[in-house]
């Protein structure tokens, strides 16, 4: 279990690292070679400006998916109700030894249909990327210092 919970963001980290510099390569590549601090600056702006949305786009919608499953959970475990609800504000609280463990799976299993939810988003928004690169301008690359594309 433990190797799951540290391999899976590594695996994650390693993956958007090295999609991260062939884009900022690709951007740096199709301006001209006296902009290329320009477009490294932009490029850099913009995706942390794109991050920062990404953000809150999945805290919106991980914090309207879960509240429902709490008060679902809540209803259910009445004498743990303060228990369930203090779990939006510090996770840590489920990992004491008061809490039961049918209480830990009920809130465990609402986190990751969240998730889950979240991932959904995600992938939409990854499809329609995808769909359209598909009719982005194919530029050669540049060989020199000149900035002419190798012929």
């Amino acid at each position: 279990m433990t190797l799951w919970l540290i391999g899976i963001p590594i695996v994650f980290g390693v993956g958007v690292g090295l999609a991260m510099q062939p884009m900022m390569f690709c951007a740096q590549n199709s301006g001209d070679q006296q902009d290329v601090a320009t477009t490294t600056t932009l490029f850099m702006t913009i995706r942390m400006l794109v991050s920062a949305i990404g953000l809150a786009i999945a805290q919106s919608v991980m914090q309207n998916d879960i509240m429902p499953l709490l008060k679902v959970i809540a209803a259910r475990f009445p004498d743990q109700a303060n228990v369930v609800y203090n779990i939006v504000s510090n996770q840590s609280v489920i990992w004491e030894s008061n809490v039961p463990i049918d209480v830990r799976d009920a809130v465990t299993e609402a986190y990751v249909k969240s998730t889950h939810k979240v991932y959904l988003v995600f992938l939409a928004f990854g499809s329609l990327t995808f769909i359209v690169s598909l009719f982005s301008k194919n530029l050669k690359l540049c060989r020199n210092l000149g900035g002419a594309a190798a012929e």
